[in-house]
């Protein structure tokens, strides 16, 4: 009880005094940098066992932090997992892309027995791995709560959620599960990288297929944070307890994240319906679980584990934690992401709706635009995309919108001076064609816009039609 009430203590309020800023922030828990005189008594404790070999990592780190993120699931690349077969027009095992980056020995024996098979996701899995831990950590909160502690609670509680992550075809939530759900729903084949729509949309799919899991819904959007309150609505109509994850792909700039959203990562980040973050670098996926000053905290899949067999799933439970955390510069983080919210019934739906009201990445929506079809194919990531280092547009690029569904007729359509309000990244746009936006005589950012119908030419007035790709 009194840990709970600890915990409770130390989530983060929006209404308190800013926080120092070299405090810690784990997923909603605040962790200040300078050490209470218990939490030093605590590291000084002399001996062999557990908190002396833990916390020698850093003197400097607070011991409540560091068990907070050895206590999350933290999943990464395996070798040698049960074979997952290659598609007929898919990449090949035996690529040279692949063939290098994993340990020699498993690489002859792969070539000698499972030629066209996938035995490790090195190269490829990273993506499907944060989204597993996405998965597992929203599972963990919903079933075991926030405050569980692996190095007080044991591994014992949460053996069962991480058993369904293991790396074979029955374990509902394993990397062979998602790259089937993937190939089914995105035509990702065996081998392929996964994107934010990708990982969601087979989270999403495994999720329906495994109720069971503790969580009854997971409401997706693959490429904007609009949340439907009519669906959500209708989950808790059923259940007014029901536990829903909302994963939001989100692209937050062009070759990088805009500085207009720093503060608003942190705050994702330090509320108490964040799950974190899947997202990083260009074509390298990382689990961002928290922040210190504008350095992201992050679990890293890119560390190889071979795979565990039946029967030693201890083995493997035990490889799901560590203290090993990473730290990105948000200047440094790639714009396309997904965000995961756990929803844990209606008083958390009601506060984190209420929360979303100044929001420049959420947004509350009585429901989905029925002419409108979002469900689309296009991948808004470019974590898997080479950078672009001239700073150009490049094609494909564009700012998700507000569809115009509305505008029935062009003469329903009223212009406020220069600008038209899209509402739904409460941002006003202005947009230009191509001559305009090559020209130096304005100074402004410009970025590409999808639009459903029309709009405005703004130099002359006359309509100007975006052909939509």
């Amino acid at each position: 009880m009194e840990f709970m009430q600890r915990i409770s203590h130390q989530l983060i309020d929006p209404l308190e005094e800013e926080k120092d800023e070299e405090s810690f922030i784990v997923l909603g828990i605040y962790y200040p940098a300078i050490l209470t005189q218990q939490q030093q008594d605590k590291k000084g404790v002399s001996g062999s066992g557990f908190l002396n070999s833990f916390f020698s990592r850093n003197d400097e780190e607070n011991p409540d932090f560091l068990s907070d993120v050895h206590s999350r699931i933290h999943l990464t690349y395996r070798t040698r997992f049960a074979p997952i077969p290659r598609a007929a027009d898919g990449p090949s095992p035996l690529s040279f892309h692949f063939l290098f980056r994993d340990n020699p020995l498993n690489t002859i024996e792969n070539v000698l027995f499972n030629s066209d098979c996938f035995n490790t996701d090195i190269g490829w899995g990273c993506m499907i791995r944060t989204g597993q831990s996405l998965l597992a950590n929203a599972i963990q909160i919903a079933l075991l709560g926030r405050g569980f502690r692996v190095n007080e609670d044991g591994t014992g509680s949460e053996s069962e959620i991480l058993g369904m992550f293991m790396d074979n075809f029955e374990a509902p939530f394993s990397i062979h599960n998602f790259v089937k759900k993937g190939l089914e729903l995105s035509n990702k084949k065996p081998g392929e990288w996964f994107g934010p729509a990708a990982t969601s949309r087979s989270i999403q799919s495994l999720l329906r297929d495994f109720s069971e899991c503790g969580l009854d819904e997971c409401l997706i959007s693959v490429s904007s944070g609009d949340v439907y309150e009519e669906e959500v609505e209708e989950l808790l109509g059923k259940n007014e307890n029901g536990k829903i994850l909302l994963l939001l792909g989100v692209k937050l700039g062009i070759n990088g994240i805009n500085e207009y959203y720093w503060d608003e990562i942190k705050e994702i980040l330090g509320s108490e319906f964040s799950v974190g973050i899947a997202g990083g670098r260009p074509s390298s996926s990382l689990y961002f679980i928290g922040y210190r000053n504008n350095e992201l905290i992050y679990l890293d899949p890119h560390n190889p584990q071979p795979s565990v067999q039946p029967g030693n799933e201890s083995l493997f439970y035990e490889s799901c934690h560590t203290v090993n955390y990473g730290k990105l510069s948000l200047s440094d983080l790639d714009p396309s992401m997904l965000i995961g919210i756990l929803i844990s019934g209606r008083d958390h739906w009601v506060k984190w709706k209420e929360s979303t009201k100044s929001s420049r990445i959420f947004n509350v929506l009585n429901k989905r635009p029925s002419d409108f079809d979002i469900a689309c194919d296009d991948e808004i990531e470019s974590i898997n995309s080479d950078s672009n280092d001239n700073g150009l547009l490049v094609e494909g690029d564009y700012v998700d919108v507000k569809p115009f569904s509305q505008l029935h007729c062009n003469s329903c359509c009223e212009i406020d001076d220069s600008y038209q309000d899209v509402q739904c990244k409460k941002q006003q746009i202005m947009v230009m064609d191509d001559n305009e936006a090559s020209s130096n005589a304005v100074d402004v950012e410009v970025e590409k816009v999808l639009v459903e119908r029309e709009t405005i030419d703004m130099v002359d007035g006359e309509a100007l039609k975006l052909a939509t790709e």
